[in-house]
Formats: structure tokens, C-alpha cells, sequence
């Protein structure tokens, strides 16, 4: 299906705060107010991207709340969204209401370092208490831009997007990305804010998170805690959580803003990486040479910095079907399946010709 000649932003009806199209309800008084008057206080937490994030805000959420459920029901009912919620409800409404927020709190926001919702640089801080945080959340763009094209319809449910994934990725190398600002400029701004203060910002590839190896999740999720003063223990309780899916899970994500439908049919509860970095590699390699090479183009932006994350997943991405997991490793085949596509590991009885 052939993409769209009208701007994704103008489809939707985004406008422009500062050159970043935002959705239509945001206000810049609002996100200005914030920058100018609220102060976060001690163990706050923002977790920043430019993609949307869905079962992954669940486990990171529950991670910096200390709970131990990150399928629990009602877990992102608070309106974590700052930059948004002090649009709708007003910022003195929306501060007083997270002033009463017990514990550590965390919020999130889809904002470049330009308009970060909160006066930062963060102050030094006094006594032994643990400093504001923030964690930016970064991707293989082949998964970023996949996740943008299944949440569209999710966050603009009014509006009709009549294209497939192959469609979406011509649209934006033919007219850009302008959600929230462009995913690679908005990397690249805050791998410098990170260099420039290590100790308030660090950048995290989530590819890790949407593995089906518990390895690869406790491994990242244990970089994150070190950063943000979380316990191992807490971490090894929670990677035990998010392996075991609770009978009512499909009850508790569907209440969530953003699903993931993979999820809801039993699938990870963060996004699984290698199906999703499967369908973008599969619609782009469909489309024409030029189209491909505009997406290199965009890939190669990425190296135009230092920082070791960004570095890293452009050549993930460069490397193209070379770079895919073993599909059997994505969790598309199982059982009897995996066995009729000859992606099984053959068992030590078949190797004894008894299977």
C-alpha cells in the first residue's frame, strides 16, 4: 500500500511547540511553567523517550516505586505523563496532585533536553537523600519506528491511518519525522546531555527489555538499577515477575492508555524486540532502493555522536537482516511449530534416532 502524500503531523493535527509537533491538547505556557517554577525533590525519576513506550513504562515504573507486580491492575493509573497532565489539568493542579505522591515518584515525558518539563539542570542536592534521575530510553530505530506505526491508531483513535508498516517507512524517508521531534536528533541531544552530566542523565538501550531471555533482561535492568540506586535484589524479584505471567494479565494491560496486542495475546510484556525488528526489516527490505538508502541515511545519524549506546545500535541497524536474531529466538515459533519450520533445536533423542 503506497504511503500517504499529506504530513503524518497534519493527519493527526500535531502542532509545533518550539519546532517539535506535539499532540494538539499540550500548551506551552504550561510546559514553560514547568521549566520555570517546579523543582523535582530527592529520588524523582523521569523516564524520557521519543517513542512510546506501553508494557515497558509497567516494569520500569514498577522498578523505581519499589512494587514487586508489574502486571498489577490499575499500575499506571497515576497521570505520570507530566508535560501532558499540566496541559489538561493545569499545572498548579496537576504539582499539587503529585505533590502528594508517596515514596519515589516517576514520571514520564517524550521531551528533548530543550523542553524538559522541570528546572534543570537538577540543583545539587544536600544531605545523603539520592538526586533526581533521568533515564532516556533509546532503541534500535528499526524497533522505534515499528512501535510508532502499531501505536498511531492507538494514540489518535479518532483518526484513520489506512497504511501498512512498508507505507509508513516510505512516508517518513520521504517527509521526515517530526512526533516529537526527529527520534535521531532527539538521541543525539541527550547522549550530550548525558556526557555533560553523568551523574542526573544516562541513556539505556531497551532492546535488552523486549528479550525472551531472562539473561539479557536481568542484565539490563540491573545496569539501570546501579544508576538509579535500586537494589540488586529488587531487580532479581522483579525479572522473576515479568517470567511469570499472572492468569488476569490481559484483564489488567487492556485498562493500560497504550497495549501492546502482542501482550494481550500472551506475548512479552515489554515489546518483543526480534518480532518487531523482524516486521521492519521485512517492510523495508520491500520497498525500493531509494527508500532504503534514505533509511541508512537516517541510521548513519547516529554516529555523528560519541556515546557508545547510539553507536552501537546504527550499526545494529546498518548491519540489516545480518543483524536479526535467530528467529527462533524472537518466541514466533514454538513447540510443534519450530519443529515443521526445521527451527528446533533437535533434541538428544532425535540425535539417537529414538525421537
Amino acid at each position: 500500500m503506497e504511503a500517504p502524500t499529506q504530513r503524518i503531523e497534519e493527519i493527526l493535527h500535531w502542532k509545533p511547540i518550539q519546532g517539535i509537533y506535539y499532540p494538539r491538547f499540550f500548551k506551552e505556557s504550561a510546559i514553560r511553567r514547568l521549566q520555570n517554577s517546579w523543582e523535582c525533590r530527592e529520588g524523582d525519576v523521569f523516564l524520557v523517550s521519543n517513542f512510546p513506550v506501553r508494557g515497558l513504562q509497567r516494569v520500569l515504573t514498577c522498578m523505581v516505586e519499589g512494587r514487586n507486580n508489574p502486571w498489577e491492575d490499575g499500575l499506571l493509573d497515576k497521570p505520570y505523563y507530566c508535560d501532558a497532565a499540566a496541559s489538561r489539568r493545569g499545572v498548579d493542579a496537576y504539582l499539587s496532585e503529585a505533590e502528594s505522591w508517596k515514596g519515589r515518584r516517576c514520571f514520564k515525558t517524550h521531551a528533548p533536553p530543550h523542553l524538559f518539563p522541570c528546572r534543570y539542570p537538577f540543583p545539587e542536592t544536600s544531605g545523603d537523600g539520592i538526586p533526581p534521575k533521568i533515564l532516556v530510553l533509546v532503541a534500535d530505530p528499526r524497533l522505534v519506528f515499528t512501535v510508532w506505526w502499531q501505536t498511531l491508531g492507538q494514540i489518535e483513535p479518532e483518526v484513520s491511518l489506512d497504511f501498512d508498516l512498508g507505507g509508513f517507512l516510505s512516508l517518513v524517508a520521504d517527509q521526515g519525522w517530526k512526533l516529537f521531534g526527529s527520534y535521531f536528533d532527539h538521541a543525539v541531544a541527550w547522549a550530550k546531555e548525558a556526557e555533560e552530566h553523568p551523574e542526573s542523565v544516562r541513556l539505556c538501550v531497551v532492546d535488552n527489555l523486549g528479550s525472551l531471555l531472562p539473561k539479557d533482561v536481568q542484565h539490563e535492568l540491573s545496569e539501570i538499577a546501579e544508576f538509579l540506586c535500586i537494589s540488586q535484589d529488587a531487580v532479581d524479584h522483579l525479572v522473576e515477575a515479568i517470567f511469570h505471567r499472572p492468569p488476569d494479565a490481559c484483564k489488567s494491560l487492556s485498562k493500560d492508555q497504550l497495549v501492546d496486542n502482542a501482550a494481550l495475546q500472551g506475548g512479552h510484556i515489554v515489546e518483543n524486540t526480534g518480532q518487531n525488528l523482524y516486521s521492519f526489516q521485512s517492510a523495508l527490505d520491500s520497498t525500493n532502493g531509494l527508500i532504503q538508502e534514505i533509511w541508512r541515511g537516517m541510521f548513519k545519524l547516529l554516529l555523528t555522536t560519541e556515546n557508545s549506546c547510539l553507536i552501537e545500535i546504527a550499526h545494529k541497524a546498518l548491519g540489516g537482516t545480518a543483524s536479526l536474531p535467530p528467529l527462533v529466538k524472537t518466541g514466533a515459533f514454538r513447540g510443534a511449530a519450530a519443529h515443521d519450520a526445521g527451527l528446533c533445536r533437535p533434541c538428544v533423542f532425535n540425535l539417537r534416532d529414538l525421537a
